[in-house]
C-alpha cells in the first residue's frame, strides 16, 4: 500500500479520471468547504492538498485540538444549539465539568484518549480517535475514497446518496449498515430533495 501523500495523489488521479469520463462537476464533488467540514481540516489546507501541495507538518497536539474545535463549531452551526448547551451535553457524556468541556471544545485543552473516544461518538465520527490524530493527507484521502467509491462502485454503490450529500453539504449520512440498491437510493434522494424544497418554500 503506498505511503501518503502518494496514496492521496493516486486517489486524486483516479477521481479525476472518473470525473473526466462521467462528465461530473469536479468543483461540486470536491467542494473545498464541504470537504473541510467533513474532515475538520482548514479550507486552505484542503485546497492545497487537492492542488497537489505538500501537507503541512505539525504537532499532533495542535492537530487534535484544532479538529475538536472545528467539529464543535460545525456541530453548533448545523444543530442550531447554543454553545453552552453543547458544552453541557459533552460534559455529561465525558463525566467532566462544563468548564472543562468548554476548554476542550474551544481547542484550549488537550483531551486524553478516553475523552477523544467519547468525542468521536458524540460527533458521529466512525474512525474514532484516528480521525483526530491522523495526518491531514490521511484524513482527506479517506474522505476522497468515499467519494471515489460512489463513482466506481457497482450496482450497490452509494452514488446517488454520495452526490446528494455532497450537493447539500451533509457531513454524515449513516444508513446503519444497510445497503440500498441504486434504484432505492435514487428514490430516497428524490424524496429528500423534495423535503428540502418544501423547507426552502416555507423559509420564503
Amino acid at each position: 500500500m503506498p505511503e501518503l501523500p502518494d496514496a492521496l495523489a493516486e486517489t486524486l488521479k483516479r477521481l479525476d479520471a472518473r470525473i473526466a469520463g462521467s462528465g461530473a462537476d469536479r468543483g461540486r464533488l470536491l467542494d473545498v468547504r464541504v470537504l473541510a467540514e467533513r474532515t475538520a481540516l482548514g479550507e486552505d489546507e484542503v485546497r492545497a492538498l487537492l492542488d497537489g501541495g505538500e501537507p503541512v507538518a505539525g504537532r499532533v497536539d495542535d492537530r487534535v485540538r484544532g479538529r475538536v474545535r472545528a467539529l464543535h463549531e460545525a456541530y453548533v452551526a448545523r444543530s442550531g444549539k447554543r454553545a453552552g448547551e453543547v458544552c453541557r451535553e459533552v460534559a455529561e457524556r465525558l463525566s467532566i465539568s462544563p468548564e472543562w468541556a468548554r476548554q476542550l471544545l474551544l481547542g484550549k485543552k488537550m483531551p486524553n484518549v478516553p475523552d477523544l473516544t467519547e468525542l468521536a461518538g458524540f460527533f458521529g465520527i466512525e474512525e474514532g480517535v484516528r480521525f483526530f490524530t491522523d495526518p491531514a493527507a490521511t484524513v482527506l484521502n479517506r474522505e476522497l475514497l468515499r467519494v471515489l467509491a460512489g463513482l466506481e462502485g457497482g450496482p450497490d454503490d452509494d452514488g446517488p446518496l454520495v452526490e446528494f450529500a455532497t450537493r447539500h453539504g451533509v457531513v454524515t449520512l449513516a444508513l446503519r449498515g444497510h445497503r440500498l440498491t441504486r434504484r432505492k437510493q435514487e428514490a430516497l434522494a428524490v424524496m429528500l430533495e423534495g423535503l428540502l424544497g418544501v423547507d426552502d418554500e416555507e423559509a420564503r
